[in-house]
């Protein structure tokens, strides 16, 4: 039975509230900076069945992410008779529905007079997992055993009382239990406020009307996102995009995708996309999903309620053993290289669909560094988990935004002033790099140029980079943005060139690790550019007048 559209409307987004109240909660009592600063941690909530019905507004690469999660355990693992009031199950297992380890998803079932009418989830990315490297991204690691703790399905809480045993050994087998600690209570606090939300919605609707409402939710979206993939042109298009390396072997990784449009759906299928590695820069099944619901979603209506109505519409084939479903036991901590690919393929895809609304190549990387401390001087051991951005790809008419967060991740940057009073680092450099945006006529963004000086005694590196070698691509006759680069002690009498996937490197007191990012590809030909914007990006230090002169063919009098 459908309910009124005014309490359809008024519960539905009440659902989006509650899922933002739990993020809140998340924001205001995690310890970590990777949850309270950069925002890396996702909320929702879910029907009886699994099925996500309300998401926060915060990581695209988790949409729908934890709905397999939770179903892979209903399935079987822990049936939902086997769940009680007050239970809270952990789990980050990435084959069993997960992305990689440090992504750590609990989940606790919401009870009506007896009844289960919700489960409430939260994702946070932890610190450290355990590993072979501190921050759990081993770039050298070969099987998953090597990057951290793997905890299959598991009640962390049952009936209200903490697992002990189990948090004893997570506690043994990370290395900051302080930090890690805290986050997962964090998102136990959450999972609390989550269910109270819940029961007040119920209450004071009824539990038929709720239930009513979730099944309304769900055809509602569905019905919004059909209509919108039908004014679409139907057929088959193709897409591809390539990866540096590996991190392991120096390689190139090649994702492949043809899409097709057809009857008010759309199907994705990654026949063709290269092996799995014996290196870290795999992904599950779920991230190829998480990708692939961001690039279609990303074009189509933003207004449309992220519920499982909204999935139903975009099928995947994606096949097993390849790095877009790669299967046990291989290592996937680098599955964001892999899943930003996945998005730019299919955004090659859909600019023959709707070049209007595609924009040229950004910088296609979360790229992530950790630095950490061994705690040999005056410090403990300390870990800094952090991402740096890049160039935007340019817009058919806007240029591409310069050094912001984009893609699949949209995470929040890092305050430098809250960074260098947690760790003893220091940065140096912080600016805008020119002429890395690609020429057009419309200009790709600007990256940036990020230096670190290391002041404790002794620690080490990590890096998960790319797009060093494999430029952001330009659209219609725009020019490729600039790739990537990392030194160690860039300035000095000796200078190292770092690879974009750096493993286990060294620091000494005094070290400065220098970050340049990539930059967006162009769009259109740069021989079409206003003039005045060509004039105006060389005053604003964006351009110089050398690339202006090659490039767009403007020369600026002294």
């Amino acid at each position: 039975m459908r309910v009124d559209p005014i309490t359809f409307e008024v519960v539905n987004n009440a659902l989006v509230g509650v899922a933002e109240q739990m993020a809140a909660t998340i924001l205001r009592t995690s310890y970590s900076t990777v949850v309270r600063e950069m925002l890396d941690y996702s909320t929702a909530v879910f029907d009886p069945d699994g099925h996500i019905i309300a998401q926060s507004c915060r990581i695209p690469i988790h949409l729908n992410s934890m709905s397999r999660s939770l179903r892979t355990t209903l399935d079987g693992i822990i049936p939902i008779e086997e769940w009680n009031e007050g239970d809270i199950i952990i789990t980050n297992d990435p084959y069993l529905g997960g992305q990689h380890l440090p992504d750590v998803q609990t989940f606790m079932p919401v009870y009506s007079d007896g009844k289960i009418v919700a489960i409430c989830g939260t994702l946070d990315h932890h610190l450290d997992v355990g590993g072979m490297r501190p921050g759990s991204y081993a770039g050298d690691a070969v099987e998953i055993f090597q990057e951290g703790f793997r905890i299959p399905p598991i009640k962390l809480f049952e009936k209200g009382e903490a697992n002990e045993r189990f948090l004893a050994v997570f506690d043994a087998n990370v290395r900051q239990p302080d930090q890690t600690g805290g986050d997962l209570r964090a998102q136990a606090a959450a999972l609390n406020i989550g269910r109270d939300g819940v029961l007040e919605l119920v209450e004071r609707y009824g539990v038929a009307t709720f239930e009513n409402c979730l099944l309304d939710a769900i055809d509602n979206s569905e019905t919004r996102m059909r209509a919108k993939i039908r004014e679409l042109p139907e057929g088959d298009y193709f897409g591809e995009y390539q990866v540096d390396d590996d991190g392991v072997t120096d390689e190139r990784i090649t994702v492949k995708v043809k899409l097709t449009i057809k009857d008010g759906g759309i199907h994705l299928d990654f026949t063709g996309t290269d092996k799995q590695r014996r290196a870290p820069t795999n992904a599950t099944i779920s991230s190829c999903e998480s990708a692939s619901y961001f690039a279609i979603l990303s074009i189509l209506d933003p207004t449309i309620p992220s519920n499982f109505g909204l999935y139903k519409p975009i099928t995947i084939t994606a096949p097993e053993g390849t790095v877009v479903n790669a299967q046990s036991p291989a290592p996937v901590v680098g599955r964001n290289t892999i899943t930003h690919t996945i998005v730019s393929a299919i955004m090659k895809a859909l600019a023959d669909v709707v070049p209007d609304r595609v924009t040229a190549g950004y910088y296609a990387n979360s790229n992530v560094h950790i630095l950490a401390g061994d705690g040999t001087g005056e410090h403990a051991p300390w870990i800094l988990f952090d991402i740096e951005v890049g160039g935007g790809g340019a817009r058919r008419t806007k240029d591409g935004v310069d050094c912001w967060s984009q893609g699949i991740h949209n995470l929040a940057n890092t305050p430098i002033e809250m960074i260098e009073v947690m760790y003893p680092l220091q940065f140096t450099h912080y600016e805008f790099l020119p002429d890395t945006g690609g020429a057009g006529r419309t200009r790709g963004g600007l990256g940036v140029r990020r230096d670190i000086k290391f002041l404790d005694k002794s620690g080490t590196l990590e890096t998960q980079f790319d797009k060093f070698k494999v430029e952001p691509f330009g659209l219609e006759g725009g020019h490729p943005g600039a790739v990537g680069k990392l030194f160690l002690n860039p300035d000095s009498n000796d200078p190292k060139s770092l690879r974009s996937k750096t493993n286990n490197q060294r620091l000494e007191r005094g070290d400065i690790f220098s970050m340049f990012t990539q930059g967006g590809g162009g769009y259109g030909p740069p021989s079409e550019r206003n003039k005045d914007a060509v004039k105006r990006d060389i005053i604003e230090g964006k351009l110089t007048a050398e690339r202006a002169k090659a490039d767009y063919n403007v020369e600026i009098s002294s």
